[in-house]
């Protein structure tokens, strides 16, 4: 009796219901993918964010927490040679790509040329794993490869108005901070370096770099 020969499935993405709630943004708030979308030099970026699922949605949120983004420009997806590109419009090249960006992505911290120095350090990403930092001829390098070329550029203005009696003022408070870089950020390229100090940032959680926590 012959076998039957089962034809696997490709990884693919479920289609995205027409009703799916998308909370929304005040007309003064100046979202990660908007600041995306007027920057030329972030074209590449932003077609790379159609890819993965889910992304154009979450960059397009109002959120109401610090974080730091390292912003992949043209040059950056240029430094990749021609080969990512046959790979990333695969269905697992869509997965991988998505992996590659939250790498860039740092939550609950604000972290600005300032807070680094000449001191190698490293600073935890989304995906949990580690971004080598350090201050190198007055330019923030990542990675030992990937300079940062645009730096400090704030973005996602919130408003908060506060009312007292017959008082009312509103305020604009920066809630990210995004960096502009020339290299990808890879994730499986990383080195871990325990003995590395760290920079310091907020917990992430899910997080083990607190070793002491009872998941870890």
């Amino acid at each position: 009796m012959a076998s039957k020969t089962r034809q696997k499935s490709m990884i693919g993405y479920a289609p995205t219901p027409n009703d799916v709630y998308v909370a929304p943004v005040q007309n003064d708030t100046v979202t990660l993918l908007s600041l995306i979308h007027s920057r030329p030099e972030l074209s590449s970026l932003a077609e790379a964010l159609r890819e993965p699922a889910g992304f154009v949605e979450a960059f397009d949120t109002e959120p109401t927490w610090n974080f730091t983004f390292f912003a992949p420009s043209n040059t950056a997806f240029e430094n990749l040679g021609t080969y990512w590109q046959t790979f990333a419009a695969t269905k697992k090249g869509k997965w991988w790509l998505g992996n590659q960006l939250k790498h860039h992505y740092v939550p609950n911290s604000q972290l600005k040329t300032s807070d680094f120095n000449e001191t190698l350090t490293s600073v935890q990403a989304s995906t949990y794993l580690w971004i080598s930092t350090r201050i190198a001829e007055d330019t923030l390098v990542l990675n030992e490869v990937a300079s940062v070329t645009e730096a400090d550029i704030p973005i996602t203005n919130v408003t908060l108005t506060s009312t007292l009696a017959a008082y009312s003022q509103s305020l604009t408070e920066a809630q990210g901070v995004v960096h502009i870089i020339d290299h990808v950020l890879d994730p499986s390229a990383q080195v871990f370096n325990v003995d590395l100090p760290r920079q310091e940032q907020v917990f992430i959680a899910g997080s083990c770099s607190n070793p002491d926590l009872a998941y870890c």
